[in-house]
């Protein structure tokens, strides 16, 4: 009998613990900053021609968090043999996004190039966005998640 008792009391321990377990991955996960800029996903900008071969790719998630940011990579896979241009992506107050990077062949002491956009009234994850450089329309960084879209695009202008 006192063996039957001690196999109860082990059983509703495990489950007490797994019950602690699951609750404490729900909240965890319910409290989770939704995802802005999907690392695995890749992001088209339409380029001086607008023919939308340039794209930006992300190292990790940007999350809806005050200082989440990615190192980025910009470049044209197919036509560019050098490599590809280094930045980041950060995200700043009253949902915006902050885009940096150094232009090609950039001295090393030169300050980057920054662009903003906000993002506040986007359904997230973000499928496109308009950077600019202070607040400007005549300095424009548009980026789409979907390359149809992007040449769909320019077909407005």
């Amino acid at each position: 009998m006192k063996r039957l008792s001690s196999l109860k009391i082990l059983l509703i321990s495990v489950l007490c613990a797994s019950l602690i377990t699951s609750a404490a991955l729900v909240l965890i996960n319910a409290s989770t900053p939704a995802v802005v800029l999907h690392h695995d996903a890749t992001y088209y900008l339409p380029g001086q021609n607008n023919n939308c071969l340039w794209i930006l790719r992300l190292d990790s998630d940007v999350r809806d968090l005050l200082g989440d940011s990615s190192e980025i990579r910009i470049g044209i896979p197919e036509a560019e043999k050098r490599g590809y241009l280094g930045g980041r992506i950060e995200v700043g107050e009253s949902h915006t996004l902050i885009l940096a990077f150094n232009p090609p062949q950039a001295p090393a002491s030169r300050a980057p190039i920054i662009l903003t956009a906000a993002y506040g009234d986007s359904q997230l994850p973000i499928k496109h966005v308009r950077f600019r450089w202070n607040q400007s329309s005549l300095v424009t960084v548009v980026m789409f998640r979907n390359r149809l879209e992007c040449l769909a695009s320019r077909a407005m202008k």
